[in-house]
C-alpha cells in the first residue's frame, strides 16, 4: 500500500472480512473568478490506487458527464480529460455555478465528491421597467420606472435625468414619483456599473399629458401699410398634440394670398405680406387640447417702438443745472411729439431744509416735458435735448415716449444721470460726479422695424400718458423753450 495513503482499516462483519481504504482527494476545492470567453480547468485528483474509478460530474445538480458512460455526451465547451479534469472553454454569464467531481469506487466503498465553484464575471445587462422604455402618463398620476440590472458582481445603479445626475439618497433600481408638472416629463436614464466593462445605460422616455403651453418673444408688432409683418407664436408644450388657430377679435383669421399661416417645428406664424390699414389691431394665438387651452396676444400696430436712449460720453455733456439727452426711435410715420418725464433720483435737496440733501426714495411722481416731433417720415428718428434748471449734485432718472398718428409708444427703459457740483451749496458726501448715465432694466435694441418685437409694460407711465393733463404731474419749467436748448438729427 502506498505511504501517501492514509487507510483506516474497519471490520464490518467476520463473514465479510472486508478492509474499507478511505482514499482522499489531492485537488482542494477551489473558487474561480473569471470573465467571459475564457477557458477553466477544473481538477479531479485522487491519491494513486489500484482500482479504476468512475468519475462523474455535476453543475448544481445536473449531471454532465460520466466517464464510463459514453452515450452520455458532455455539453459543447465542455470536455473531460484522461485524469478527470473538467475543461470548460468560452464561458458564458450561464456557467457561473457549483461543479461537483463525483468519485464512485468499488463496492463496499462509498462515493466521495469535491465541489469546484465558477464565478463568471461580466458586465451588467439591463431590462427596463417598461420594457419598452416608454411611458406616458396624465398629470396628477404617478410615474413608476425602474431598471432591473444583473451583472457579476451585481452592479450598483444611478439615475440621470435629461443627462444631468439625479441626486437621490441611495442607489435603487426603481424611481416612483407623482407627476405634478410637465417639468418632470424627460428622458430618465439608469447607470449600472459593477466594474467589469463599461458601465451599460438604458433610457425610459416619460411624457406627462397636459394642457398647451405658448409664448411669444415679440408681442407689439411695429409695421406701417405696404410693409411685410409677421406675428411669431411658439407652442412650447402640448401633450396630447393641440389644435391651433389665430383669432382677430376673437373671430378667426381668414387668409388668401396675402395672410398666410406657417408652421416649422414649435414657431407658428401669421403672415402679412402686404399690410393694409385694415390689419393693424389685435391678435390672438391659441392652442387647445382636451386638458386646456393657452393662448398668446399680440399687438399689430403703427405706433412707435420703444425708444433708446443712447449713452455716448462725448456727447452726454453734464453741467451743475444741465444734461444732454439722446434717444433713437423706429417709426415708420412721422414723430408728432415726445414726452420726456424726469425725476431726481437720490441726493436731491430736501424739501424740508433746502441747505441739506436727502437719500430718500423720490415720490412717485415724474415730471414731464412736451417736445415736438420732427417731420421725418424715418424711419429712425434721432434728438439730442439739454434740458435746464436741474439741481447741481443730483442723479436723476428718465424716461421718454413718442407718439405718431397711430399713438404713443411704450415708455423707455429708464436713463440714470448725474449733474455736476454747483457753487454756493453744500455737496453731499458721495461724489455724483463718478456717476455716468446708465440704462436700468434695459428694454430690447431697437430692431428692424419690418420684423416683429416684444417690450416690457410699464405699467406706472403707461398709466401716466392717459391722465397726461393730471394736476399730480408738473412741468420743470413754466416755458418749455426757455429753458430747453433743442438740436434734432435727422
Amino acid at each position: 500500500m502506498s505511504t501517501n495513503a492514509f487507510c483506516v482499516y474497519v471490520l464490518m462483519t467476520i463473514s465479510l472480512n472486508n478492509i474499507i481504504c478511505e482514499e482522499e482527494f489531492k485537488s482542494i476545492p477551489v473558487t474561480v473568478k473569471t470573465y467571459e470567453n475564457d477557458t477553466v480547468l477544473l481538477p479531479c485528483y485522487l491519491q494513486e490506487s489500484e482500482y479504476k474509478y468512475r468519475v462523474r460530474w455535476y453543475k448544481d445538480e445536473t449531471l454532465l458527464g460520466d466517464s464510463h458512460d459514453s452515450h452520455h455526451l458532455l455539453p459543447p465547451r465542455v470536455r473531460m480529460h484522461a485524469n478527470f479534469s473538467l475543461q470548460i472553454d468560452n464561458l458564458m454569464s450561464q456557467d457561473t455555478a457549483d461543479y461537483t467531481c463525483e468519485v464512485i469506487r468499488p463496492e463496499p466503498w462509498s462515493p466521495i465528491r469535491q465541489t469546484h465553484s465558477i464565478e463568471v464575471q461580466y458586465s451588467p445587462k439591463i431590462r427596463t421597467v417598461p420594457e419598452d422604455g416608454f411611458l406616458e402618463v396624465r398629470k396628477g398620476e404617478y410615474v413608476d420606472i425602474g431598471c432591473e440590472a444583473n451583472g457579476t458582481p451585481h452592479p450598483i445603479v444611478n439615475w440621470r435625468k435629461n443627462g444631468e445626475a439625479m441626486a437621490l439618497l441611495d442607489h435603487r433600481p426603481r424611481i416612483k414619483f407623482r407627476a405634478e408638472h410637465r417639468l418632470l416629463a424627460g428622458v430618465y436614464e439608469c447607470v449600472a456599473i459593477n466594474g467589469v466593462g463599461d458601465p451599460v445605460i438604458a433610457a425610459i422616455r416619460v411624457v406627462i399629458h397636459d394642457a398647451p403651453v405658448v409664448s411669444a418673444e415679440r408681442s407689439f408688432v411695429h409695421t406701417a401699410v405696404g410693409l411685410r409683418a409677421a406675428l411669431a407664436a411658439k407652442l412650447e408644450f402640448a401633450v396630447p398634440p393641440a389644435r391651433t388657430a389665430w383669432y382677430r377679435d376673437g373671430r378667426p383669421v381668414k387668409t388668401d394670398d396675402r395672410i398666410v399661416i406657417m408652421v416649422q417645428d414649435n414657431i407658428h406664424q401669421l403672415i402679412f405680406r402686404t399690410v393694409r390699414k385694415t390689419d393693424l389691431g389685435n391678435y390672438t394665438f391659441r392652442a387647445e387640447n382636451k386638458l386646456g387651452m393657452a393662448d398668446v396676444s399680440f399687438k399689430l400696430t403703427g405706433v412707435p417702438n420703444v425708444a433708446s436712449f443712447k449713452v455716448d460720453q462725448t456727447l452726454n455733456k453734464a453741467t451743475a443745472t444741465s444734461f444732454n439727452l439722446i434717444w433713437e426711435v423706429d417709426s415708420y410715420s412721422t414723430i408728432i411729439e415726445y414726452n420726456l418725464w424726469l425725476r431726481p433720483y437720490y441726493g436731491r435737496l430736501s424739501t424740508v431744509d433746502p441747505s441739506s440733501f436727502t437719500t430718500e426714495s423720490p415720490a412717485n411722481l415724474w415730471s414731464k416735458i412736451v417736445i415736438p416731433g420732427d417731420s421725418s417720415d424715418g424711419p429712425i428718428h434721432s434728438a439730442i435735448y439739454t434740458v435746464r434748471g436741474l439741481t447741481p449734485s443730483t442723479v436723476y432718472e428718465a424716461i421718454v415716449t413718442s407718439r405718431n398718428r397711430f399713438g404713443w409708444s411704450k415708455p423707455s427703459a429708464i436713463l440714470h444721470f448725474a449733474t455736476e457740483p454747483g457753487y454756493g451749496r453744500k455737496v453731499p458726501t458721495s461724489d455724483y460726479t463718478d456717476i455716468t448715465p446708465i440704462l436700468e432694466d434695459t428694454e430690447p435694441q431697437p430692431h428692424n422695424i419690418s420684423q416683429a418685437q416684444t417690450f416690457e409694460h410699464f405699467s406706472e407711465l403707461s398709466k401716466g400718458n392717459a391722465r397726461e393733463n393730471s394736476d399730480t404731474l408738473t412741468v420743470i419749467a413754466v416755458s418749455v423753450w426757455s429753458i430747453l436748448n433743442i438740436r434734432l438729427i435727422f
